[in-house]
């Protein structure tokens, strides 16, 4: 697990992966002589693109609601009491399980779920800073939809379908046991392991889905599946994004029954991620360090591109040192919240 761990590009530390990607946009941004804080106004109507340092229900709040599962806003400065209320009147509305995640949060990382009313005040009580409560999207399918729109025009311009973390029982080794084997594993799997009773000992040849969070860090393999993108399904998310049209790069997640069903363009909207996203459809292991950086690279051009269309559109923009301030802020506070989650789980 170790030789694949450091021979295997997918599983580089981001910053190193991402250093080429960067330097990309630097010089890119001197050829359309485009100042790089401007990179943000790929997004414009977004805070500051919607690059890490922002609200994701803010995001959200940016498009059509209907599309997204029944979402409740939580700041972390709401007295207790009433958060507890407002979860009770929420949880009545969309029944459980229900799914918090961290306002700023990537990757994965702060992310719980709540089964039944007996963990609600619990789970509300451990919330270290802004968090969202959304109904839990009970399907099987997840993916990433890479949107780019330029000169009017969107597209999509990668899907990744999102493998879950499973493991096949043997008969003899626990649901633990077999855990800590899989190939993916690391010690952030504690996050969603906790819902499972991993005493257990499955059956020779019974699949178990480990997780239910749908990210690369977390364990979750992407493959590039463009096969998918059909007419309807580019419809539909075309459509989707024209209810903001200050939003023109970024990823979509969304859940669907099955790959037939996203290629009708029947899918559920779970986060809109912008200027900061991956074109995680790069990520597929059957990709060489060549594929994966032909599509990083592309991406790159794309969000020039479209930033430069925009760079007259009128946009707060704070100094260097403020971005950096509040991106170190958001990072602080999204490790602060992992590790409660973790912490509550070794409880």
């Amino acid at each position: 697990m170790l030789a694949q761990r450091t021979t295997r590009w997918e599983f580089w530390p981001a910053r190193l992966f991402e250093l080429p990607y960067y330097l990309a946009l630097l010089l890119l941004c001197l050829w359309y002589r485009l100042p790089p804080k401007s990179l943000a106004k790929a997004n414009w109507a977004l805070d500051h693109g919607e690059i890490g340092l922002g609200s994701k229900y803010a995001t959200q709040c940016a498009f059509d609601q209907q599309a997204f599962p029944r979402t409740l806003f939580l700041p972390h400065d709401t007295p207790m009491e009433d958060r507890q209320r407002q979860l009770d009147a929420f949880a009545a509305e969309v029944g459980f399980p229900i799914i918090f995640k961290p306002d700023m949060g990537a990757v994965g990382k702060g992310v719980l779920r709540v089964n039944d009313p007996d963990d609600l005040h619990a789970t509300a009580a451990q919330l270290s800073c802004d968090y969202l409560a959304q109904a839990y999207v009970d399907l099987p399918c997840e993916y990433g939809i890479f949107f780019v729109r330029v000169a009017g025009r969107g597209r999509i311009t990668g899907i990744n379908r999102k493998h879950f973390p499973t493991v096949i029982g043997d008969g003899t080794s626990t649901l633990l046991q077999l855990a800590t084997r899989h190939a993916r594993y690391t010690a952030h799997w504690p996050l969603f392991l906790r819902y499972l009773d991993l005493r257990r000992v499955p059956a020779a040849g019974e699949p178990v889905r480990l997780s239910f969070v749908g990210s690369h860090t977390m364990g979750c393999c992407f493959t590039n599946d463009g096969e998918l993108i059909t007419p309807p399904l580019e419809r539909a998310i075309v459509r989707f994004c024209d209810s903001q049209p200050g939003y023109n790069f970024g990823r979509l997640d969304v859940r669907a029954e099955s790959d037939d069903a996203l290629e009708r363009g029947e899918f559920v909207m779970i986060e809109a991620n912008g200027v900061a996203s991956l074109p995680t459809h790069m990520f597929d292991p059957a990709h060489s360090l060549l594929d994966a950086y032909r599509i990083f690279l592309a991406h790159a051009r794309w969000l020039v591109r479209t930033a430069a269309e925009h760079r007259h559109q009128p946009m707060p923009l704070d100094s260097w040192r403020s971005i950096v301030q509040r991106v170190r802020a958001n990072a602080s506070a999204l490790e602060g919240a992992h590790g409660t989650a973790l912490d509550a789980q070794r409880s």
